[in-house]
């Protein structure tokens, strides 16, 4: 005789921990279930078997989406790094162009604004990111 329990279908109630809640099956619902879990459904038994889509995850919160876009601001603040140094570099050695102090003021702004996202009255609900020089 066929097993449910949250997520998990078996034929034999030994393949349940014993803390599980199980319920016995149909073969039927045994066959529905297997077919509903290879196609992203979910088993369930709280108010008695059911197969249907998992809930959708909770959103995000506000920590998490700080944790987030500090990731991706200090993503780009090293990329901004790797782009400055050698624009930098061309300055301090007074081999600049005019090209390089162009590149250099907008790679320098996009930094400074990069660092200070966490000033906009909406971080991290909403973030006016920067544009990336090109």
């Amino acid at each position: 005789m066929p097993y449910a329990a949250k997520g998990k279908i078996a034929f034999e109630e030994t393949a349940f921990h014993e803390s599980e809640v199980f319920i016995e099956i149909t073969e039927d619902e045994y066959m529905e279930a297997l077919d509903g879990m290879q196609n992203g459904l979910e088993v369930t038994i709280d108010d008695g078997f059911k197969v249907a889509f998992p809930p959708p995850p909770p959103p995000p919160t506000e920590q998490e989406l700080a944790a987030a876009a500090l990731a991706r601001r200090d993503q780009a603040l090293s990329v901004a790094a790797i782009r400055i140094a050698p624009l930098q570099d061309a300055v301090d050695l007074g081999d600049e162009t005019p090209a390089d102090m162009a590149a250099l003021k907008q790679w320098k702004q996009y930094r400074v604004g990069l660092n200070r996202i966490e000033q906009q009255a909406e971080f991290p609900l909403a973030i006016d990111w920067p544009v990336m020089p090109s």
